[in-house]
Parts: structure tokens; sequence; C-alpha cells
């Protein structure tokens, strides 16, 4: 089954499934990437799948920004969750106030 994936910013090392996919459904990202990958892992609808190979410590990037560090590796085409990523200590607050500076 071909399922279809939102990848949003090119730094983003993961994307969102729109539906459910199995063990070896080919996962297409929409336009404007349109890169396919073979989904090695169960993934439920509107969960993240690796874009790339993650090593334990790398950065998980969603949307172009920083959403967590990965806590075991996670091969692409995996299931990107929190049961393998810490997700990121961010102070909205302060990002926001600088923002709007």
């Amino acid at each position: 089954m071909d399922i279809q994936a939102i990848k949003i910013d090119s730094k983003d090392t993961v994307a969102t499934c729109m539906q459910d996919a199995r063990i070896g459904d080919l996962v297409t990202l929409t336009s404007p990437f349109r890169e396919t990958l073979l989904c090695i892992s169960t993934i439920p609808a509107w969960h993240k799948i690796a874009l790339v190979d993650i090593k334990a410590g790398d950065a998980i990037y969603k949307y172009g920004e920083c959403i967590g560090t990965a806590t075991e590796p996670i091969g692409k085409g995996g299931w990107v969750s929190h049961l393998n990523v810490v997700g990121a200590d961010r102070q909205y607050d302060e990002e926001l106030w600088q923002e709007a500076l």
C-alpha cells in the first residue's frame, strides 16, 4: 500500500504518516519533497516515520524545529515515538518573547 506522509522543512528528519503504515509499505512524502521510503515498523496514522537512520543522541527535527533527542537507534522507515525519543526542553514563553522583539 502506498502511504502518504507530510514533510514540511528540508531539515526534517521525520515525517508524519497520514494513514496507518505496515512493514513493507511504501511511504511517499507530499510535494515538494516526493521521496519514497520503505516502512520498517508498524506506524499508526498521524505518527512519525524516520526519514534517515537516526543514532541514539541525535536531534529529531519536525517542521524545521528540534522536537527531541533519540534515546536509541531508529532505522530509516522506523516509528519515531515517545518510546524512543525524549522531548526537547524548551522555554516557549521566552522564545515567543524573543520573536516579538
